[in-house]
């Protein structure tokens, strides 16, 4: 009977997000053709009427929301879930720029930031803007993107000092009210290169005009030579709405939680969309110069529905599902095009190579943010021939035992056989998730991948050429001391996962460098010693500070009074280990009071996964890319089998239970900043000038790995 609920249920959210998607469509055609008809398009969504369309969504939303509170669930309130429906249409409708150039926009009223230093942030399409009232009484209107990182710098309503600097929220850049750049943390210690110009990173500004209604417009582009239309004095502001919006769905922007609605909820409403894009992409009449476009953006639409579907129906028991997979491969005429191998564009490596990273010190521009076309490429070259990580061996110590791994569409498993080694393999067709492994067949029914184990911990990896991990990891002498290979997992809070809708190489350039902690994670500078420089050695372990900072919250407090107590070692021997690290790339023993990060060669295998080292336990952090936009945090932590009648055990279990409390809390701080960073790069006005700091030196290793392996990502405007 539940299971019978439950697929009323998927079905009643499928369809919502089908809809989804054909009112997103409607979208993109008034976006593109006539401003005051996507005015009254966006009021009628946020007034969840206005036509039928809307009005139909809104209903088939409330009965699915009803249906699912009746049966027993957490109570989940429709106007939250209907906020999510809308904004994912909002951020699903793009304007380029040769488009924005038939119209001023509305921004504000001019009564809406009387005093100097007043600001307020609109959204124009994918846009987003900052009007800011002048020392002198004028109107200035900036793009909302720092020119360092792509964060958004001003957030909601507010007022600034004349005389003071908004500080971006991602590595505290800060900028005046009139624009310009005023300082960049390092760049008086000479961390960004000698010829480093703060002149040069003000924000991108626009022309404005005030009408005689006192009502603010903006020309976004150079070749606008329309007048702006006055607005009536009761117009809705549907920039600022749109804004609203955006901030109050976004996790982070407000509480710092993960989600606003609930998981399953929110991926039956991405299969229906997803299921309602690939149909309607298929059906489009394609030019022929752009058809591998085409190719490249359903594939990887067809990775995240399937990805999508393992994560919500990870054993197969909602048959809904499965039609789903079946329609996109069901007509004479999807198979023609969805069943055909693609022919994936070739990358000429031949002449290029690595530049010395501290050289190449511009970023990557940031169209390869979220680009579904790219992201096919990316599985093929960056994700398919990377190491992923699995788990711990000690998680499967049995014949028999398995686990899984669902990556980019793909189920793969580890399963210890009966003659007690590790295999590999992947199944053939998400239908057939319910069901494998079927232990009797050979190879148990799975397309054998590649398998390797490093201090304990299983990768697979689904290309069979490339570097074994010991050959790419960094440092790994600084392991040896730790035992890693015989430690267990620790359950409870010290496992989950975290899926976010972000883009995974943002995610994982915000986890390469320590240059945001002191902006972001003002805990974790609290607790521990953050070096600007975080090259070699000296980045990679972190000392715990001693004396201890007063300003330690008391869970922080406790993590270092139980750090403390479980001292094998005194403050000064664990300098002298420090200082052998550097000098010998090693350690004879564990440190005690230092932290410290190991990971692979970013310009060898730019592999999105951390070993962080604690005192007490070590945790593993991995991401998953699942599509353009979606990703899922994989953690895992570890640690030595504690001795009860050891009288440090006590103290050693209690910082362990502080520090993961502590590293996840640091975690929703990330995921605040990239969701913001997530909304940035959907702009099409940003040029983006970003420099590397010396702190940001594995960001630019990473960037240089993508560079080489897609050298497509070179251009500075969409080419795909």
């Amino acid at each position: 009977m539940i299971l019978v609920k439950e697929t009323k249920l998927c079905e009643l959210f499928l369809e919502v997000g089908r809809q989804q998607y054909s009112i997103a469509a409607m979208g993109n055609y008034f976006a593109k053709n006539e401003q005051e008809a996507w005015n009254s398009f966006v009021a009628a969504l946020l007034s969840e009427d206005g036509n039928s369309a809307v009005k139909e969504i809104y209903q088939n939303l409330a009965n699915a929301v009803a249906e699912y509170n009746k049966q027993g669930h957490p109570e989940v309130n429709i106007k939250i879930v209907y906020n999510y429906v809308i904004a994912k249409i909002i951020r699903s409708i793009f304007v380029e720029p040769l488009e924005l150039k038939k119209n001023w926009y509305f921004v504000c009223r001019g009564g809406e930031i009387p005093n100097p230093g007043d600001f307020i942030t609109v959204q124009i399409f994918q846009e987003p803007l900052v009007a800011v009232r002048q020392a002198d009484g004028t109107i200035r209107i900036f793009l909302n993107v720092c020119t360092h990182r792509q964060s958004l710098i001003f957030e909601g309503h507010g007022c600034v000092g004349v005389d003071k600097s908004t500080l971006c929220p991602y590595h505290g850049w800060a900028f005046s009210i009139d624009g310009h750049c005023k300082n960049a943390p390092g760049a008086n210690r000479g961390e960004f290169g000698a010829d480093f110009d703060l002149k040069n990173y003000s924000l991108q500004e626009f022309e404005v005009k005030i009408d005689e209604n006192q009502g603010i417009f903006v020309k976004l582009s150079e070749n606008s030579h329309l007048k702006p239309e006055s607005q009536p004095e009761n117009h809705q502001n549907i920039g600022i709405e749109i804004t609203n919006l955006l901030n109050s769905v976004s996790p982070g922007y407000a509480d710092g939680e993960t989600a606003t609605l609930p998981e399953q909820i929110r991926f039956w409403l991405r299969i229906g969309y997803l299921e309602e894009n690939i149909k309607q992409l298929i059906a489009e009449s394609i030019p022929e110069g752009i058809r591998d476009s085409r190719q490249l953006r359903l594939e990887s639409l067809i990775r995240e529905l399937k990805q999508a579907i393992l994560t919500v129906d990870s054993d197969g028991s909602t048959p809904e599902l499965n039609d789903v997979v079946q329609r996109v491969y069901g007509s004479d005429e999807q198979e023609q095009i969805v069943g055909k191998s693609i022919e994936y564009p070739k990358i000429d490596l031949d002449g290029l190579e690595y530049s010395d990273s501290s050289q190449r010190r511009q970023a990557l521009p940031i169209w390869i943010y979220g680009d579904a076309a790219l992201f096919a490429l990316e599985v093929e070259h960056l994700i398919k021939p990377t190491w992923q990580f699995v788990c711990h061996i000690n998680e499967v110590p049995q014949p028999g035992n398995f686990t899984w791994l669902d990556i980019v569409g793909e189920r793969a498993f580890v399963i210890r056989t009966a003659n007690g080694e590790l295999f590999a393999g992947k199944l053939q067709d998400v239908t057939q998730r319910g069901s494998y492994p079927k232990f009797g067949l050979p190879n148990y029914g799975l397309e054998p991948i590649d398998i390797d184990i490093f201090y304990g911990f299983i990768f697979i990896r689904f290309t069979w050429e490339g570097s074994r991990l010991a050959d790419s990891w960094y440092l790994p002498g600084l392991l040896e001391p730790y035992q890693l290979e015989n430690m267990q997992p620790i359950g409870g809070t010290g496992r989950y996962d975290i899926n976010v809708e972000v883009d995974y190489k943002l995610l994982w350039e915000n986890f390469l460098e320590d240059y945001h902690f002191p902006m972001m994670h003002k805990g974790l500078t609290r607790r521990f010693g953050v070096s600007s420089d975080c090259e070699g050695i000296n980045g990679m372990i972190i000392p715990m500070r001693d004396p201890a900072s007063p300003n330690l919250t008391p869970i922080e407090r406790q993590y270092y009074d139980c750090a403390k107590a479980i001292a094998r070692h005194s403050w000064e021997h664990e300098q002298q280990l420090q200082d052998f690290a550097a000098e010998n790339h090693a350690l004879p023993e564990t440190l005690c009071y230092s932290a410290f990060c190991s990971m692979s060669a970013q310009e060898e295998i730019p592999m999105p996964f951390s070993l962080s080292v604690f005192p007490e336990h070590v945790q593993t952090f991995s991401l998953v890319p699942a599509g353009p936009r979606e990703s899922r945090f994989h953690v895992r932590s570890y640690g030595h089998t504690l001795n009860p009648d050891d009288t440090n055990s006590k103290a050693i279990e209690e910082a362990r239970r502080a520090n993961i409390q502590l590293l996840l809390e640091s975690l929703h701080e990330d995921i605040r900043v990239n969701y913001i960073c997530q909304d940035s790069v959907s702009s099409r006005l940003f040029e983006k000038i970003g420099v590397f700091s010396i702190a940001e030196f594995d960001v630019a290793k990473f960037q240089e790995a993508i560079r080489v392996k897609l050298p497509i990502t070179s251009f500075q405007r969409k080419p795909l």
